[in-house]
């Protein structure tokens, strides 16, 4: 819970959690937000303090280093986000658009709803529409978030699949058309025949077996849905021929026209291609990566699998149709049926939008979803013109990403827009945090230390945490496993090269005074727990005395660290059929931090 802090009085005092000195009042501390520094707003929420709890762990899982505390600021974001008393509040994680696919890791939107409306107003300091940016952008639940509250989004994201997941999840299509066209691409598909469309069959990039995942009837239905999907985008469909008058004034108002309404739509279909692909593969839909495990092996031998795959993309149609409706609705406060919200949702912003458009903040809110690199984006007409920054980055050696989505990946591939087309192999080894090195091709001596690239005085960098990050490093190198020497080296890319160039170009692209929210998880390699926030932390405000960053920066320059908070973890999904020798992991952390302002 927030709360504007009581003055300043007898018993307050100030203590240290990690390396940073806040105000204490009892169990409650409040970090210094600077908010007189802070674009993204107009005027200053006042002084925000968090409670203070004993950071959650597993057996055996240690998280203070000598000196530092056992408890810190605890930001539990389920409660922030619905008690900030705005008029929106989060009913469930999956509400409006957040679920229309199955997509690995996500953070839940409590996180950059509460972030978003807690560290901007509707108008930044310029009188704009405060900027927020996410470099891994996902499946866009920063996007959705940004949106629906009427701020501006940038996303950078490298994967395909992903980058379709976020822009079909926040761009409202008219209700109407979205009825329509299911009836018109179901009319294509109930046309053909019961068969294997060769020409409309998927070609499998990598050397993936399409038979291992597919079975006979699932190739042959999924080639029908192609086919139809094929003719819908090359037909003379008229989406806007039957849109009623207040759909038509958000249409006209956005000069979206019938080519991009048409757009919209057949990127939604495509969309639906990957859920299908998704439930009728032979890969076990509860294990993020593609794995026929031993159970699926089952069904399928007792002739349980796949489900009817028409049957199913149907209802994949049907359900994500009611999402989008849903998320219509909350932006333009209309009463359409289908929508997918279990609990009423309050109304926020003025009433009749579609009517009065011009007034509605969330209708005026642009994003723009680039596929890129978070490593190396650079958008010029936005360096330093992000207001807040606010992410979620990948497990180290967590999770192969790429063999998560790949299977959908191959039957959509020919959807795809032109610069979405993908080298496996390539996509493959660019995720940050893979396990996918080639060794063969590490050019350095290993272990790898982060003190290689260090370029301040050894002094200064014993005063960060980073040599016990080297000492992991080391420790994971020389463990008796085949994989050391690969997860030791993942271990350091992730930090000295993912981490490192992720700050910097977040840096360069943060007006003077941003925010950037980093929420990262900690996880167990080789038995040993790494402090990635803390390590993160001590990047961050030292950017300029590393070599790599790619960035032109002085060498005192850095992010300020506001301070880390600490949230419990209470999905799971990620970790199901992990091992943890070294404990079981509970809490995920958000490293606040702030590019100075002169």
């Amino acid at each position: 819970m927030t709360e504007e802090a009581p003055s300043r009085g007898i018993g307050s005092l100030y203590a240290q959690y990690g390396g940073v000195e806040m105000r204490k009042e009892g169990n409650r501390v409040f970090p210094d937000f600077r908010f007189e520094d802070n674009p993204g707003m107009s005027e200053s929420p006042g002084e925000i303090g968090y409670l203070l709890g004993d950071v959650p762990k597993g057996e055996g899982v240690e998280y203070a280093f000598e000196g530092e505390p056992e408890e810190y600021p605890e930001m539990d974001f389920r409660d922030l986000a619905n008690g900030l008393g705005d008029g929106r509040t989060i009913p469930n994680t999956t509400y409006l658009t957040h679920a229309i696919h199955k997509h690995p890791a996500i953070f839940i939107p409590h996180i950059p709803s509460y972030i978003i409306r807690q560290f901007t107003t509707e108008k930044n300091e310029d009188g704009e529409r405060p900027l927020v940016l996410d470099p891994f952008s996902g499946s866009g639940t920063t996007g959705l978030e940004a949106k629906i509250n009427g701020r501006d989004y940038v996303g950078i994201e490298i994967n395909p699949l992903s980058r379709l997941v976020s822009e079909v999840s926040t761009s409202p299509i008219p209700p109407s058309c979205l009825e329509a066209a299911e009836e018109e691409y179901l009319r294509l598909l109930d046309q053909t025949e019961e068969r294997v469309y060769e020409e409309y069959d998927a070609e499998f990039l990598d050397r993936t077996n399409k038979e291992h995942w597919f079975e006979p009837v699932a190739i042959r239905d999924l080639s029908r849905i192609r086919k139809a999907l094929a003719d819908f985008i090359a037909g003379d469909f008229e989406p806007l021929s039957n849109v009623g008058e207040g759909e038509q004034a958000v249409v006209d108002d956005l000069g979206m026209g019938t080519d991009e309404v048409k757009t919209r739509l057949d990127r939604w279909l495509t969309l639906m291609i990957a859920n299908t692909v998704f439930e009728v593969s032979n890969a076990d839909p509860g294990v993020s990566k593609a794995y026929k495990s031993k159970k699926m092996r089952r069904k399928i031998e007792e002739g349980d699998h796949p489900p009817d795959i028409l049957d199913t993309h149907a209802q994949q149609l049907k359900e994500t149709r009611g999402k989008l409706v849903a998320l219509w609705n909350d932006i333009y406060d209309t009463n359409y049926s289908d929508g997918t919200i279990q609990q009423t949702i309050q109304t926020f912003g003025n009433e009749g939008q579609t009517e009065n458009v011009a007034n509605n903040a969330a209708h005026k809110a642009d994003v723009d979803i680039r596929l890129g690199d978070a490593r190396t984006f650079d958008i010029p007409e936005h360096r330093e013109g992000v207001d807040l920054a606010v992410t979620s980055p990948p497990y180290i050696n967590a999770m192969n990403y790429y063999r998560g989505s790949k299977l959908r990946l191959f039957w959509i591939y020919d959807f795809l827009e032109e610069d979405e087309k993908f080298d496996a192999k390539e996509l493959r080894q660019s995720i940050i945090g893979t396990n996918s090195v080639s060794m063969s091709k590490v050019d350095r001596e290993l272990p790898a230390a982060i003190r290689d690239i260090w370029c301040g005085t050894d002094e200064e960098y014993e005063h960060t945490r980073l040599p016990h990050l080297d000492a992991d490093i080391e420790a994971i190198h020389h463990l008796d496993h085949n994989e050391a020497e690969r997860k030791a080296y993942v271990t350091w890319k992730f930090f000295g090269d993912g981490m490192l160039k992720n700050l910097a170009r977040v840096y360069e692209h943060l007006k003077p005074g941003g925010y950037y929210f980093f929420v990262i998880g900690e996880n167990t390699i080789g038995e040993r727990l790494i402090h990635s926030h803390k390590y993160v932390a001590d990047i961050a405000q030292n950017l300029g005395k590393f070599e790599g960053h790619g960035g032109d920066f002085e060498a005192d320059e850095g992010f300020r660290l506001v301070g880390s908070a600490w949230d419990r973890i209470t999905n799971r999904d990620l970790f199901k059929g992990r091992k943890h020798n070294g404990g079981v992991i509970e809490c995920e952390w958000a490293t606040i931090l702030q590019k100075p302002r002169e």
